[in-house]
């Protein structure tokens, strides 16, 4: 029967199946880790399997920018020449890469160095948005009002677009927290309590889409902040892409998406992997997401679909964790409501072994610890925090959760058999185990001794086998640093 199933997928004509709609996958490389540029070709090689004919990276500051070396030294950053290796690879296969900067916000790596940290918005840190729960800890944003800061996204483009073939480019201008700062000490503060918050926004935005296309380029962003102020949307230029994300299993897609249609706005869909903050996946709560996804998309008119794969927290999860989504939402778009045989079935396909029901089983275990689930798990919380944040009352996890946890990992190891699995799949595997593995030793024996030497070593091995060195130091701090 699985091979039945297995076959009618694989005969779904692909590109019949996507249609002229962006099927596209965006990869988060600014969080530690920078894929090598092998991991990324094996990446767009399943893309191409599935039917993707979009790939963006955010880089934010790991492109080796010239004259920025300070910011991208230590990062292992993707090179211009990197990005045109990448980009003929894809284009041989019928994907288009494009080239995403964000030119607002998400600039901390930046921002926080004495030679960027003039052009901040809150040059110091303890910004407290109303938009966050606690104050930032680095300036994120740019100063809209400061001239020198357009000039600086000006440069960045120059050297970045001429390194893509595609004719767009994702500016990002997301998650612009200090223009809501609660203290209102930011340097535009007085243009923000004349105007509002979110025309000093459309200020910026506008003259950013002006860069744009002074380049000859189109311009994509992320919709969270013009959704803030909708009646603004008809004043965005006709000629962009919104970037319509949500990564909540009840996120309401159907009403934003009207929102952007209503204006005539050309848009995209966007869900997430639901792996960042994770270690092995949610994958019940992607399935959700991804489903309200599509339903609004294809109500709404939506040009199209971005599954967005952030990397919260260091880099801990490895890649294999973000192909059930991946496949999840290559199937829905091509009409198919899976069951759960379907699922595996070409989950399987696309990896070349049999690792689907395992997969699918280990993103089950956040279910199992019982706790919140906001942005990060508690098997996640465990690793990076400690027993004491995760045993607290209000987040309601308890001796026998994480031992369920863990034997919801044992249940899961046990299916995936490697010896017919790729090595990279055994190598991501790995990771996954010694990471699950690690999170249950700190939640469960809290007081073990020597515990970052327990695991850095195997860690150490397992990253470098697919990503580069850059940012590991970072990421070995940030989940075995207590």
């Amino acid at each position: 029967m699985k091979t039945l199933v297995l076959a009618a997928l694989a005969a779904v004509s692909l590109s019949a199946a996507a249609g002229e709609k962006v099927l596209g996958y965006h990869l988060d490389i600014s969080n530690c880790k920078v894929p090598r540029l092998e991991t990324m070709y094996r990446i767009v090689d399943i893309l191409q399997k599935l039917g993707y004919n979009h790939l963006q990276m955010n880089t934010e500051h790991t492109f080796a920018y010239p004259g920025h070396e300070a910011v991208w030294k230590d990062a292992s950053p993707m090179t211009p020449d990197d990005a045109r290796a990448l980009d003929a690879y894809c284009a041989a296969r019928g994907i288009e890469l494009v080239p995403n900067q964000n030119s607002f916000g998400h600039l901390h790596k930046w921002l926080r160095l004495p030679e960027y940290n003039h052009l901040a918005e809150s040059p110091r840190a303890g910004c407290h948005s109303r938009y966050r729960e606690t104050p930032m800890k680095y300036p994120m944003s740019l100063c809209p009002t400061d001239p020198r800061s357009i000039e600086f996204v000006a440069g960045l483009y120059d050297a970045l677009l001429p390194c893509f073939r595609s004719k767009q480019v994702n500016v990002g201008l997301d998650e612009t927290y200090e223009l809501d700062d609660v203290t209102g000490c930011g340097r535009s503060a007085a243009e923000i309590k004349a105007k509002g918050a979110e025309r000093v926004y459309l200020e910026h935005f506008k003259k950013v889409h002006a860069l744009v296309k002074a380049r000859g380029h189109t311009m994509m962003f992320w919709g969270d902040i013009i959704l803030h102020r909708p009646e603004l949307i008809p004043e965005i230029p006709e000629d962009v892409t919104c970037l319509n994300w949500g990564y909540g299993k009840d996120h309401p897609f159907d009403r934003e998406a009207a929102k952007f249609a209503a204006a005539k706005r050309r848009f995209l869909i966007c869900p997430g992997t639901r792996t960042w903050g994770t270690i092995s996946g949610c994958v019940p709560e992607m399935c959700q997401n991804v489903d309200r996804a599509v339903e609004a998309g294809e109500k709404h008119g939506a040009a199209g679909y971005l599954m967005a794969d952030w990397d919260d927290g260091g880099g801990v999860s490895p890649w294999i964790v973000s192909l059930p989504p991946v496949v999840y939402l290559s199937l829905r778009v091509r009409g198919v409501k899976p069951t759960r045989e379907q699922f595996v079935a070409e989950i399987d396909r696309v990896a070349g072994c049999r690792c689907g029901e395992a997969l699918l089983e280990y993103g089950e275990i956040y279910r199992a610890s019982k706790g919140r689930n906001d942005n990060a798990t508690e098997m996640c919380y465990a690793l990076r925090e400690g027993e004491h944040y995760v045993r607290a009352e209000k987040r309601g996890v308890t001796d026998e959760t994480l031992a369920a946890a863990k034997a919801q990992h044992e249940k899961a190891r046990a299916l995936f058999d490697p010896t017919t699995a790729p090595q990279w799949i055994r190598d991501d595997f790995e990771l996954l185990d010694l990471v699950c593995t690690a999170s249950e030793v700190r939640a469960l024996k809290p007081k073990t001794a020597n515990f970052r030497a327990m695991f850095e070593p195997e860690y150490r091995r397992l990253w470098l086998t697919n990503s580069r060195p850059g940012g590991l130091e970072e990421s070995l701090n940030i989940n075995f640093g207590l």
